[in-house]
């Protein structure tokens, strides 16, 4: 049976075509959740500003260029942004940040919380606004090679892939529980507000049905609430993984993250008859990312990161890993999904 989601909002900022950036959003919290720093000019300043956690993959320039729009929507909050990326990442950061002058009003506390992922420690530092953004001081903690984030909603976990510079695939593993359900919410007579975390709470905290919560003018009992605006999941996995060879050095850990995923999001960036240059650059091919899906038995396949060498005929793409894994798919215009 396949795993239910309980995201809000899962977004393929650029499609299957452009920059790889995907965009996860959860109900009613700020707390956001951005794969790839790539452009993001398709995302509003408001969605920016909801982020807590950005990951990284690498630094080539169309997984990095938007850092600045990210930074721009956040520098006047009162928050910890956590960024994670491959080694380098802490400097790099930094950089960016210290390219411009600021007025630091003090209403301007942002904290970025910049953490390199190695194979078998995170290094991390605190890039404080209030503080002008001194020179990080690094601290290291070992790694197990497991999660590297956690929240109230989701664990994220990473691996090293294969690509020609320090890269990093990522997993979303949500946490079983009770979730808003939007359509529910939509659909009912309760406005969205901080009752829904109170709700959420409560249930967390194993409170017992016949509760009494008061909202919005009115008296209600949890366990019919639980019933009419939340649902009740195991939990899925998302796993995005771009920029990477099919080798027998990245295989191990690429099936590892994303072992039963419900969508797998992957690098096809050739197709198979330019096997060479996608070894020689270290891609994809659809064929390959076909074959990763079937052994990661995934739930679907959904291809990114074509090169523009295929414009117009992106559909091929997908016929070819559809020959190998049927449940596959891309975020093409309609055109481009004509063959």
């Amino acid at each position: 049976m396949p795993t239910e989601r309980v995201y809000s909002e899962i977004r393929l900022v650029n499609r299957s075509i452009g920059d790889p950036v995907l965009y996860i959003d959860y109900p009613d919290r700020n707390n956001a959740l951005l794969f790839d720093a790539g452009d993001n000019s398709a995302l509003d300043v408001a969605r920016l500003a909801d982020l807590e956690a950005v990951f990284i993959t690498h630094h080539h320039v169309d997984h990095f260029i938007g850092l600045d729009r990210i930074v721009r929507a956040n520098i006047d909050s009162d928050k910890t942004l956590s960024i994670f990326g491959p080694a380098g990442t802490i400097q790099k950061v930094y950089d960016r940040i210290k390219s411009y002058e600021y007025q630091y009003f003090p209403f301007m506390k942002i904290v970025v919380r910049v953490h390199e992922i190695l194979p078998d420690r995170i290094r991390w530092a605190l890039l404080e606004c209030r503080r002008r953004f001194p020179e990080p001081q690094v601290h290291e903690v070992a790694w197990d090679g497991g999660s590297v984030f956690s929240n109230d909603e989701v664990d994220v976990e990473a691996v090293h892939v294969d690509h020609t510079v320090p890269c990093i695939a990522y997993a979303l593993l949500e946490k079983p529980g009770y979730q808003l359900n939007m359509q529910k919410l939509h659909d009912g007579l309760l406005r969205p507000g901080e009752w829904i975390s109170q709700v959420l709470s409560r249930l967390k905290a194993g409170a017992p049905s016949n509760e009494v919560l008061e909202i919005q003018g009115g008296q209600f009992r949890l366990g019919p609430l639980a019933q009419q605006y939340f649902r009740k999941s195991r939990g899925a996995r998302v796993a995005y993984v771009t920029d990477t060879a099919w080798s027998d050095q990245a295989r191990p850990g690429l099936l590892r993250i994303a072992g039963r995923a419900q969508r797998l999001y992957c690098d096809s960036f050739y197709a198979e008859a330019q096997a060479n240059q996608a070894e020689k650059h270290h891609h994809m091919t659809a064929t390959r990312a076909a074959q990763f899906a079937k052994q990661a038995e995934a739930e679907e396949l959904i291809l990114i990161h074509f090169a523009v060498r295929y414009a117009g005929r992106y559909h091929q793409l997908v016929d070819e890993a559809a020959a190998i894994f049927p449940n596959v798919c891309a975020d093409l215009p309609s055109l481009e999904n004509q063959p």
